[in-house]
């Protein structure tokens, strides 16, 4: 029963851990390249911050959902995995985007810091490439958590972590040949599954929370025979990886498809050099729902 639990929680840390490695590989790599190894200590220094200040946030994340109480906890927990979600489906599509220049980019805000002898530079890069992974990480650990327990979702992410790790050591200084592309094709997929399902989830947490009452029917309720809960370890592993739930509203349903239908888009967009078909409808919404302010002749700024 624990060990289904600790499933979403090893791919998230998994796949988050081994990106921040490959990217502070890469900064250790380049500076060892340019003749200074010295200067590994500011790397070093800006990862240790970056992982004190991740654990800080999933501790409080894990801390403020067990302070609020009925209406107050659900919407708290639904607006946080909505925001989990809306972070892990960017940064799943951004590396999709982005992995091919990551080594280039890097390398030339190190030359930036270096030639300016901005050391402090290097700090900060370190911290930020790893806090960004560690933000998502802890937002995510959340929703995992909500999801199955959160005991189940801190072991399986330190266990991805530790995977991670010495997956990372591996393929830097081992040169372990692993097809990384193929790798991030996987866990992104996987990641994307579990999102759908946080999603569904944080909608439905929403919707207790404020009493919607439209969609609030039941599309099926096979908690008697299949239930997500502990008690049916099969159905509390689909529960914490896909997002299984044994009595799921019309709105969660509708949420569910939803997201899956956005995703997809958004991925065949940027496969095909059309992702301007998805961005610009979103962009015209933004638009009018916060419409920019003209200015009136005559009036003073």
């Amino acid at each position: 029963m624990a060990t289904a639990g600790l499933a979403p929680g090893i791919i998230i840390g998994l796949r988050e851990g081994l990106e921040a490695a490959l990217v502070v590989g890469i900064i250790l790599g380049y500076l060892v390249k340019i003749g200074k190894p010295g200067l590994r200590r500011y790397v070093y220094g800006g990862t240790a911050g970056a992982f004190a200040a991740s654990a800080t946030l999933a501790g409080v994340l894990f801390a403020l959902g067990a302070v609020f109480e009925g209406p107050a906890e659900a919407a708290f927990e639904g607006f946080a995995l909505i925001l989990a979600v809306v972070v892990l489906t960017s940064m799943v599509f951004w590396m999709m985007k982005a992995s091919k220049d990551i080594s280039v980019h890097v390398q030339e805000r190190i030359d930036a810091y270096l030639g300016g002898s901005k050391l402090l530079g290097l700090v900060i890069l370190s911290f930020l490439v790893v806090f960004r992974e560690g933000v998502e990480t802890a937002l995510l650990m959340f929703g995992a958590g909500t999801e199955t327990s959160p005991a189940d979702a801190t072991v399986g992410v330190g266990i991805g972590l530790l995977i991670a790790g010495v997956l990372g050591v591996g393929i830097m200084r081992l040169s372990w040949r692993i097809p990384l592309h193929r790798f991030f094709q996987v866990t992104g997929v996987a990641l994307v599954v579990i999102g759908a399902g946080l999603f569904a989830t944080g909608v439905g947490e929403l919707q207790e929370a404020f009493g919607v009452a439209l969609g609030s029917g039941l599309v099926y309720n096979l908690s008697a025979v299949f239930s997500s809960g502990p008690e049916n370890p099969l159905g509390y592993l689909l529960r914490g990886i896909v997002g299984y739930n044994d009595a799921p509203t019309v709105l969660e349903s509708v949420a569910y498809v939803a997201y899956w239908g956005f995703t997809v888009a958004v991925y065949l967009g940027i496969r095909n050099g059309k992702i301007a078909v998805v961005t610009d409808p979103l962009r015209r919404l933004w638009r009018s729902l916060v419409p920019s302010r003209r200015k009136v002749p005559g009036e003073q700024s």
